[in-house]
Formats: structure tokens, sequence, C-alpha cells
């Protein structure tokens, strides 16, 4: 199998895709404003036990940083001389997500201060090249893929089945639901073959954009109705094969006779969406303020001597101006200027974008 990891360096941000057989499977970023605020997985820590929860057969460590950890027993138990305040080694085994902190396992660590981390995740190409071995790195600048257009898509609730149809896809609180819809698809052959066909579509796209997005939980997909066993069950067997790849662990349970597929995906921290967007499912302050100034970065270089300008809505005005991630000395240290920003009044307040001329 042909695999890449394109890393795309910016200001304020890194972001990486990894693409298999020519198609982007996975998206993942780092921002700088998070740098030494969120616990990274494989981050070795010398936390201190906040409090033991005997009830759960676990323990809440305080790590120094973001959410305390969450370091369950096992079926060991509590370990002998494991108290309130002790300090202890562990490593990061699962990111936290939404309001949920780190999942822990125990390691042995030198006696000394906690909380402290002892030893920080490398950047993220190093990570994702040790997490894909047979993987070639390469400039995304140097393929024929758009990183805007590939994560643009991942954040969509209506995604293009190949062939026809498209899928519809909503996070809830509870589980994930991907409703596949013909959308006017069409084909040759009886009814019966085209539904067939649609639905094993659909799976294959279900099962990226699950990938791509990082989904986790409960996943409910609605098929096509087939009436036919036998054709449910090539549409479960495409849908399992089609995760053979995936480093989560999946469980997917047979499909029902009303034709809903349902699966477990592992959780391996957060999604894209809870990343990118606010809680009104709108592109965050701060997610307007980085594609301006990968914007810029890309205006600035062709700009001879023109200015270059950040037109900003309030919000995104603001996130520039507090974030202290340093980009203004970052643009002085690559292009030796750096765009002018003001507030554009009629902009949205989540709204930018880069006037050169």
């Amino acid at each position: 199998m042909n695999r890449q990891v394109l890393i795309e360096e910016n200001i304020g941000e890194t972001r990486a895709a990894i693409v298999e057989n020519g198609r982007i499977v996975e998206l993942h970023l780092d921002r700088w404003s998070e740098a030494g605020e969120r616990a990274l997985e494989g981050e070795i820590y010398r936390g201190r036990v906040r409090r033991v929860e005997p009830a759960l057969n676990a323990a809440f460590i305080d790590l120094g940083i973001g959410e305390d950890g969450f370091l369950p027993f096992g079926k060991a138990g509590r370990p002998k001389g494991f108290h309130e305040g002790a300090a202890i080694g562990v490593r990061i085994a699962r990111e936290g997500y939404a309001e949920k902190g780190p999942n822990l396992a125990l390691v042995d660590v030198e006696d000394g201060e906690a909380p402290e981390c002892l030893e920080p995740a490398p950047i993220l190409a190093q990570r994702l090249l040790r997490d894909f071995g047979d993987g070639e790195a390469v400039w995304a600048d140097e393929t024929d893929f758009d990183l805007d257009e590939a994560f643009d898509e991942a954040l969509d609730l209506r995604v293009a089945i190949p062939g026809g149809g498209s899928l519809y896809i909503e996070q809830t609180r509870a589980m994930v639901t991907v409703d596949v819809d013909a959308d006017g698809r069409k084909g040759q052959g009886n009814a019966q073959r085209l539904t067939q066909q649609l639905n094993q579509s659909a799976a294959k796209e279900a099962a990226r954009q699950i990938r791509l997005r990082g989904l986790g939980g409960i996943i409910v997909i609605d098929f096509v109705h087939m009436r036919a066993q036998p054709d449910r069950k090539s549409v479960e067997q495409a849908l399992r094969q089609s995760f053979k790849r995936d480093r989560a662990k999946v469980d997917v349970a047979p499909l029902s006779q009303f034709c809903l597929g349902e699966l477990a995906r592992q959780r391996r921290g957060r999604t894209l969406s809870e990343i990118m967007l606010d809680a009104d499912g709108q592109p965050s302050a701060e997610t307007a303020a980085l594609a301006a100034l990968r914007q810029a970065e890309r205006e600035l270089p062709h700009a001879k001597g023109r200015p270059v300008k950040l037109a900003c809505g309030e919000a995104v005005a603001d996130w520039l101006e507090t974030s202290g991630i340093g980009w203004q000395e970052a643009f002085m240290e690559r292009f030796g200027r750096m765009p002018e920003m003001y507030i554009k009044a009629e902009l949205a307040p989540r709204a930018a974008h880069v006037e050169a001329r």
C-alpha cells in the first residue's frame, strides 16, 4: 500500500494529512496556542494524585496542565502505597476530549517534583512518522493535494459519495449519525443492484470520513433499505474492510433488518470540529485568524513592496492581539515584514481575509 504523510508548516499551526492509495484519510493539526497547554499521547509525567475513587477503581491525577488525568487501576486494583498527594509516573494513553481529561497508564519514574512533564511528545510530523512507520514524509505544497479543501470538507455536514449520492454526518453528545441519501444517483441495472452499489460506496466513504474527522464512540449509519440479507451482509463486509487500516480499534455490528449499521470506534482525542469550530458549529475566531495568516504567507512573497493587510472582524482581531503566539515576530523572521491588521466594520466578528493591492 502506498502511504504518504503530508506536512504543512504555517505561522500559527502545523497541519498534516495521511494519504493512502491517493486519498486523504486522516487530518491532524498542532496549534501554537496550545503548546504546553495540553497533554499529548505518549508523553510521560510525574503527576500528583489528586483523589482516589474506590467506586471507580481509579484515581484522578494532577498533570500540571489541562484537565486532571484518569488512571484506572485495572484488575490488579489499587497499587500498594498509593494515596492522595503521592507523586507517581504516568504515560498519556489517550488524549483528553470534550470535558474529559486524558486516560493514563502507570510507568516507573525517578523521584522528584510533581507535577512535571518528563518526556514531552515530539513534533507532529515525528509523531505521525512514528505511528505510520511505512509512510513517506512529503511537504504538502509539493503535491497536488489541497489541505484547505480537505479540512473544509472534513467540517461539512454533507459529503458527496463517489459515483453519486451523499452522506449527511451529524455529531451529537450521545452518538454520531450518518445518513445515506441516493440524491439522484444513476446507473445501469435493476433497483436492487443499484441500491447495493450505492450502499457499498457509502460504506467506504463513511469509513474514510469517520477517520478524517477523528470521530469516535457510537456511530450509526442509516443505509438505503435493502431487503435481501446477502446484500446487507456484503455492505457490512465492505464497512469492516474499510476500517482495516485504521489505527483506532473499531467494532462493527451486523447490519440490522432496517439497514442500520452500528459501530463503536475508539476515541483517540478531540475531533476536528472540537478543535476548529465553536459551540455553534461555525469556525472559531482562532480558525479564521489562522486561515488569514496562511493567506498572508502566500501573498507576501509576491507582493513586491505592496501593502498586505489583514481585514478582520472584531473577534478575529481580538484573538490576534491577545493570543500571544508571536505571529508578528514569525512574519518578520520569515519575510522581513508583517501584514497590517485592521478591523473592518462590515465583516462578521469571526471573519477575516487578506487584502493585497
